[in-house]
Parts: structure tokens; sequence; C-alpha cells
């Protein structure tokens, strides 16, 4: 298994302080080490799944067996796209 980080997700990670990158990336590093992560599925996506890093959400995509990181966010702005009308 892969995580490719799509552009615009490398970008998100990129503005975080250290503090928050490094979590989000030890949570990334224990779902690919097959380690109990806070994961879900995505219900109005198909083969899209969230993890919870604290207060921050990585949205990933499966692709084969490989996962792209999608999107990368604080709670409070993660979901707005699902109830915007």
């Amino acid at each position: 298994m892969e995580i490719i980080f799509s552009k615009t997700s490398k970008k998100q990670l990129e503005k975080l302080n250290l503090r928050i990158q490094q979590k989000i990336l030890f949570t990334l590093e224990k779902f690919k080490e097959n380690r109990p992560v806070d994961i879900i599925k995505l219900k109005s996506k198909e083969e899209e799944f969230r993890i919870r890093a604290g207060n921050y959400r990585i949205q990933l995509k499966k692709i084969d067996n490989n996962f792209l990181i999608t999107k990368i966010g604080k709670r409070e702005n993660f979901y707005l796209i699902f109830f915007v009308a």
C-alpha cells in the first residue's frame, strides 16, 4: 500500500504548523502500518474515507491498493462542502 498526496493536499499540509504536520504524518504512518486509526467511509462518496487526527481531518480516495490524499483540513471547515445547498 502506498499513500500519495495530491498537489492540493500537499499545499494544505505545508500551511499547517510543524507540530500539526507531524501529528498528521504520524497518523498516516500508523494507517500505512495497519495499526488502528479513527477512519470511516464517507457515505456520499465512492471509495472515499476520512481519518481523524485530533481536530484535523484527512480525506483519502482508494485507487487500486493505494490511497490518494485529496484534502487535509480543520474539522470546522472540513465538512462545509456537505452542507452547502
